[in-house]
């Protein structure tokens, strides 16, 4: 997540990696000057957009791995009304509000719309988020696979799936809901599973949806 400083033992650099400058700016705002292991390791290949399958306990610093590669893709050209051009499942809603906040965060930079969109809130102010046009939408895949049903969520021009916490949602009981997901979406995109476990269900999904990760 988009706190603390992090240090680390290497001469690696953001810019090294491929991060754009003003995307630099913004982590430096919020104290964020090296990248940690796990986004040395996949940094390069989310933001070439190859399908990346990261294994990292919580900490680990892999939701800025995939928020950069987003954030660095999606740019706020025109209205892209009820059609996200990227989404990130998560298990729960704690985590959906942190996820959408890192995003919103470094997708201010690219004057890109982020939205947030989860299950025990009023389905109106999501209508309305997703109506106006957005490029990015973070859910849990219940309330996501609830507006998409009913025609409010298109998920048509996807190029890019995060499925964050991957084991965590399937140890819930969303393996169905995921599968539901991601029959919608186009079979050509980027997709990036992160995990802090990897047990069996989870490397029959990354080997079902994902291409040469």
């Amino acid at each position: 997540c988009l706190k603390g400083t992090r240090k680390l033992n290497s001469d690696k650099t953001f810019a090294d990696l491929g991060v754009s400058q003003p995307l630099i700016d913004a982590l430096s705002s919020r104290g964020i000057s090296a990248p940690f292991p796990t986004q040395q390791e996949t940094l390069p290949d989310t933001l070439a957009g190859r399908d990346v399958l990261g294994r990292g306990k919580t900490g680990s610093g892999k939701t800025l791995a995939f928020t950069l590669a987003m954030t660095a893709r999606f740019r706020h050209r025109k209205v892209h009304r009820r059609r996200p051009l990227g989404i990130v499942l998560v298990p729960t809603r704690e985590l959906a509000v942190q996820v959408g906040s890192d995003l919103a965060i470094a997708a201010k930079t690219r004057n890109a719309r982020v939205a947030t969109i989860y299950g025990g809130r009023p389905y109106e102010s999501q209508i309305a988020e997703l109506e106006k046009g957005v490029e990015v939408v973070v859910g849990t895949p219940g309330r996501l696979i609830d507006l998409n049903r009913q025609h409010f969520l298109d998920l048509s021009h996807v190029r890019m799936v995060v499925l964050d916490e991957a084991d965590e949602m399937l140890d819930l009981g969303f393996l169905p809901d995921v599968e539901k997901l991601l029959a919608t979406v186009p079979q050509v995109r980027q997709t990036m599973l992160f995990s802090a476990t990897m047990p069996g269900p989870v490397v029959a999904m990354a080997r079902r949806y994902m291409s040469k990760p």
